[in-house]
């Protein structure tokens, strides 16, 4: 565990855990992409002014966005948007098991099947002070399998990571996709990361409120 994790993260992209949210059962309409910032290209749904697909493959899964929300800096600077991503057997595992509120955060934390953090950046910002707060804000993870992630993400991003620019975070089972693409880049093994990762997002101290309100957003709407 990194004890330090909240508050380094909060020193390097702190803000509002606010942010214009997503809904899975309304990624085609027009209106509400409308809404939250323009209604984005066939097949891609508009957060908050950047475009994200409604689905992808990787891991050799296609998977459905679900929500999704923008991470602040000091309340008002935009730093990135996140896309959750689920694939259908994971998505009727959740369904079947009737799960609410913080359990079904927890479940989805730790699915092994196939599921995606998709992060696109409103503005350029330092590989590493990406790379310094994703890796503290894990939580429960070996020292050895922190720095293997920090390596991959290190050289994926580079320097800087620029305007627009997206990262793929995939796991399924224990190994995590690291790439700036569809394409897998870097691969992580090892127990925990995943479960750890997405718990960033949707654990019970969330870095980004809106993140965890889009994704239940979204899968309430799609389980109704």
């Amino acid at each position: 565990q990194n004890p330090m994790s909240a508050k380094r993260h909060e020193q390097l992209m702190t803000g509002a855990s606010t942010g214009l949210l997503v809904c899975a059962a309304a990624i085609a309409a027009i209106a509400v992409a409308s809404s939250l910032g323009g209604g984005g290209a066939a097949g891609e749904l508009v957060i908050d002014g950047l475009a994200f697909p409604q689905s992808l493959r990787t891991a050799g899964a296609t998977q459905q966005l679900m929500g999704g929300g923008t991470r602040y800096k000091y309340g008002a600077v935009k730093v990135y948007a996140v896309g959750v991503y689920l694939d259908s057997g994971g998505v009727a595992t959740l369904k079947r098991s009737g799960k609410r509120g913080q359990a079904l955060f927890d479940a989805v934390s730790g699915s092994r099947t196939a599921k995606t953090l998709l992060l696109r950046f409103h503005r350029s910002v330092g590989g590493k002070a990406v790379v310094d707060a994703l890796r503290d804000a894990l939580k429960g993870v070996s020292k050895p399998l922190v720095e293997r992630f920090e390596a991959a993400l290190k050289a994926v991003l580079g320097e800087s990571v620029a305007r627009g620019a997206q990262l793929y975070l995939t796991c399924k089972a224990d190994s995590l996709y690291v790439s700036d693409a569809a394409a897998p880049g870097q691969t992580v093994g090892g127990k925990g990361l995943c479960l750890a990762l997405f718990g960033v997002y949707l654990g019970k101290q969330p870095v980004s409120q809106a993140v965890k309100d889009g994704f239940e957003a979204g899968f309430a709407a799609l389980a109704a």
